[in-house]
């Protein structure tokens, strides 16, 4: 007698929820073609049900999922009971039409428009009718999803397909003899947005194809490379607090027949017929759009209104100025050109970084990276004829994404910095600030950031400019060197190896060895950054008290000739800033017991 080992056999649903999905993708689609604000709860809701490993037998219950607030369950309660009573008529109708027909038809249904509303926020705001969401139940549940073959599970989402809209339907009575033709609706076609994710993989493949037709599949890292100049989104860094990137996107097209994904050494993907139509569909499309680079560079109109945006500092060129070494460029000689922090990439030649990527966006912006002492961003004016001789413009941005700036406020980076900003001797600073995310884990409360920023403004007296994005920030730095090339074209400059003066800039060798952080700080130098370790203590206040004590020695030599009152409201009166404000009793006290006995 024999005896045969059993083997256990385990079936796992590829799509436990297929119509929730469904409803959820187009959502989402319509969502990102209307550029909605719901696009990322709509997408961190796909992604949680897409994992889920179980059935959902209402709305409700996809509650404990991410991303599925309750607008979004009642709307998917009202599609279930749409599509439960449309499936009971829908059988009503077939019973009839077989009494009284010997054939049928078994022509499919199509998917129909959603009549439910024209916006994704009507959509949602939509009260259900005469139901109650708790209490909805799946009623393809019995035969489906309880006791489901994997036969079972690909009908199911092959009929999914054409469900949604029909479950939108509010007119639940529905005639037998109009069915037929209300179902028959052609079905919507996909069509990523401008300068998506999928835009921008289809658009890359069709420029390959066309320059090299021999060999129309490209690997993963090519492809991206070359489809990252046509994104918005960066197909290596996710989002904040979400795993998304523009590269998620090629399920969706491999999904919808638009790519093909083939292995021989390595994974490649290229363009199927369908693909190749509209990708050549979307470059059409887009020819008359105008990108970014252009609308910033090669835009004619308007480019004199801008000479009043950024105040002007150089006066006229002083022909008799004979001094050794100074440097002097006429007007046209120089370009303005961009000189960026090699500390804010994570390297010029890795593959692939967002910082490198958004700037190579420009191929009209001049820029470099260098490694700069203080400061993240700046402009210089280079000669066109030599190189060497390069002035430094009197602006230059410190960027800060909402997480770095806390982590530079706990420990102490952030008032170190902004002393340093204020002394490299370049009058106009700015305070480039990006949002993470919703700034919901950054490491201190939003307010006190806000609150920060506000000081930083109002008593540092630095400009404050916040984006969305590193793509943003790219932006804002493109169309402020714009400007700056326009500013300076009909400027005769002027400077040398010495503090720049309202007249005279100074060269960027003298900037960044001025700059350093391990050069010897003078006894008022220090003596500041010791006053701005005390709190309420600005960068103004501190220049103010050491203007008028500038070491600590001369300062405690005044407390001795004080008595204790007088000595706590020494400072008091002492004026700091543009608005003559009074450096204040509590930061005098302050200072007197520090530098006391008392």
């Amino acid at each position: 007698m024999s005896s045969s080992k059993g083997l256990r056999i385990t079936c796992k649903r590829t799509r436990p929820n297929p119509l929730f999905q469904e409803w959820l993708e187009d959502l989402h689609q319509e969502a990102q073609e209307k550029h909605s604000k719901l696009e990322p709860m709509l997408k961190e809701a796909l992604d949680s049900i897409s994992k889920y490993p179980l059935p959902l037998k209402s709305g409700s219950e996809c509650a404990i999922l991410k991303g599925f607030e309750k607008k979004l369950c009642i709307y998917l309660d009202k599609c279930l009971d749409s599509y439960n009573s449309q499936n009971t008529n829908r059988e009503l109708c077939t019973n009839i039409h077989t009494k009284d027909t010997p054939t049928t038809s078994n022509k499919p249904h199509e998917r129909s428009n959603n009549p439910v509303s024209s916006t994704i926020n009507e959509k949602l705001k939509e009260q259900p009718q005469n139901s109650n969401s708790s209490s909805s139940v799946i009623k393809y549940n019995k035969n489906s999803q309880t006791e489901v073959s994997s036969g079972e599970d690909k009908e199911l989402e092959s009929s999914s397909a054409s469900t949604l809209n029909q479950a939108s339907s509010s007119k639940l009575n529905i005639n037998p003899t109009s069915l037929k033709s209300k179902n028959m609706k052609k079905d919507k076609t996909y069509k990523p947005a401008l300068r998506s994710g999928g835009y921008a993989i289809l658009v890359a493949l069709l420029e390959n194809l066309k320059e090299c037709p021999n060999s129309p599949a490209l690997n993963k890292d090519k492809l991206i490379e070359l489809a990252q100049k046509h994104s918005e989104e960066s197909f290596t860094r996710p989002k904040p607090d979400s795993f998304y990137t523009a590269w998620s996107n090629m399920s969706r097209l491999i999904t919808k027949g638009l790519v093909v994904k083939s292995r021989s050494k390595k994974v490649v993907y290229s363009l199927t017929d369908q693909g190749l139509n509209l990708a050549e569909e979307l470059v059409k499309d887009s020819a008359m759009i105008p990108t970014v680079n252009d609308i910033i560079f090669n835009n004619e109109t308007a480019k004199e209104n801008n000479h009043n945006v950024i105040n002007k500092h150089i006066n006229n060129f002083e022909t008799n100025s004979t001094n050794e070494g100074t440097i002097k460029m006429l007007a046209g000689s120089f370009d303005i050109i961009l000189l960026i922090d090699k500390s804010e990439t994570g390297g010029v030649s890795k593959k692939h970084d967002p910082t490198v990527t958004q700037f190579n966006k420009y191929p009209n912006l001049r820029h470099e990276y260098r490694s700069l002492k203080v400061g993240d961003f700046t402009w210089i004016a280079q000669n066109k004829s030599d190189k060497n001789e390069e002035l430094v413009l009197p602006y230059i941005v410190e960027r800060k994404r909402m997480d770095d700036l806390a982590a530079s406020i706990k420990d102490g980076r952030f008032h170190e910095q902004k002393f340093r900003l204020r002394k490299c001797g370049l009058k106009n600073v700015v305070y480039l600030v990006e949002n993470y995310g919703k700034n919901r884990h950054v490491g201190l409360p939003l307010q006190s950031l806000m609150q920060a920023l506000a000081n930083t403004r109002v008593q540092d007296g630095f400009k404050v400019h916040v984006t969305d994005s590193l793509t943003d920030s790219a932006r804002f730095l493109a169309i402020i060197t714009k400007i700056l090339s326009i500013e300076y074209k009909d400027k005769n400059l002027k400077g040398g190896d010495k503090e720049p003066s309202s007249d005279e800039l100074m060269s960027f060798n003298f900037f960044n060895k001025s700059s350093m952080k391990t050069k010897a700080l003078t006894v008022t130098e220090t003596f500041i950054k010791i006053l701005l370790q005390l709190k309420g203590v600005s960068v103004e206040k501190a220049l103010a008290i050491t203007r008028e004590y500038s070491t600590p020695w001369s300062l405690i030599e005044k407390y001795k000739r004080c008595s204790e009152k007088d000595g706590q409201l020494l400072l008091a009166n002492l004026k700091y800033g543009d608005t003559d404000r009074n450096v204040g009793p509590s930061v005098s006290k302050s200072i007197y017991y520090l530098f006391t006995s008392s």
